[in-house]
């Protein structure tokens, strides 16, 4: 076992959602070792080499891993974010524990930024996928809460060049696609 405990120091209103909060623990050993087994794992993390941390996504909520300090923001209240703490000291533990199996992965993975996906939607306000514009779409997109498959516009023939720039802006950041879209 790599960490034995977290201590939550502050919390703090959600800078995303003022409704929710943000926290931010201490823990008690130096996770910084496992941060690119992390990365190897999870193709879905935005890995940072020269700061030494990772974010993940879990379930809309965003988790930073530094070395010595874990970050959580859009919590409901302090119950979910212990859940989630809990939950990330066992991906560290466990991934600790499997290192010897997995290939560490260095390489710099950054978060697709909303507007550049923005600017390459159709930006017709539709609301076919369920948003109110394409800018919350691209947005949702981006933090993972659905997928760009909900946009039925930019799988017209006419946004066939924006919609190979996407997918490729998608993988390169670690979102999902479809494998029939590859």
């Amino acid at each position: 076992m790599l960490v034995k405990s977290y201590k939550i120091i502050e919390v703090l209103p959600c800078l995303a959602d003022v409704r929710k909060i943000r926290v931010i623990a201490m823990i008690s050993e130096d996770v910084s070792e496992v941060l690119p087994y992390i990365n190897a794992i999870n193709r879905k993390a935005i890995y940072i080499k020269n700061i030494n941390a990772i974010t993940i996504t879990e379930e809309g909520k965003l988790i930073t891993i530094h070395p010595r300090k874990i970050a959580i923001t859009k919590l409901k209240d302090k119950a979910e974010a212990k859940e989630l703490l809990d939950k990330t000291l066992k991906l560290l533990n466990e991934t600790y524990e499997r290192k010897d199996e997995i290939s560490p992965d260095y390489e710099n993975r950054e978060r697709l930024n909303v507007l550049d996906l923005y600017k390459l939607l159709p930006k017709t306000n539709c609301r076919n996928c369920g948003e109110l514009t394409c800018l919350a779409f691209a947005a949702s997109v981006t933090s993972g809460s659905i997928s760009i498959m909900r946009c039925a516009n930019i799988f017209k023939a006419e946004y066939k060049n924006s919609r190979e720039k996407i997918l490729k802006l998608l993988q390169s950041s670690g979102i999902e696609i479809p494998s029939n879209l590859k």
